[in-house]
């Protein structure tokens, strides 16, 4: 017991010392793209329903300063499904930026951030 003590507190010590010495950094990762057909095609083909959308910003190592993205939340609440699509500048060209089979909405978060009902 006092050996798995001694290994537990040296492997707490080793966490801690490198997350404080992790910094932010970019890192760049596969997106699959296509045009606003292909993107409207699947997005059919799925069920998804507009669920969250927004004006934003992008960044890319093709320019040095962000570039204007619209960027929706598609969901399908029978299959659980749903997909992040980035839209360019544009609009001729999607890509999905993150999908998957299976969400959570919490109510009262939702609620809170509608604010009042008028």
């Amino acid at each position: 017991m006092k050996y798995l003590t001694l290994l537990f507190a040296i492997l707490l010590s080793a966490y801690s010392a490198s997350a404080q010495e992790m910094e932010p950094e970019w890192v760049a990762k596969p997106v699959q793209c296509g045009s606003i057909e292909d993107m409207a095609k699947i997005t059919k083909e799925k069920g998804l329903s507009l669920t969250f959308a927004g004006d934003g910003l992008s960044n890319s190592v093709n320019y040095d300063e962000p570039l204007p993205v619209f960027v929706f939340l598609g969901i399908n609440p029978e299959t659980n499904e749903w997909a992040l699509t980035e839209i360019d500048t544009d609009q001729n060209r999607g890509c999905v930026l993150g999908y998957g089979d299976s969400f959570t909405i919490d109510a009262n978060t939702m609620q809170k951030l509608a604010g009042p009902r008028s």
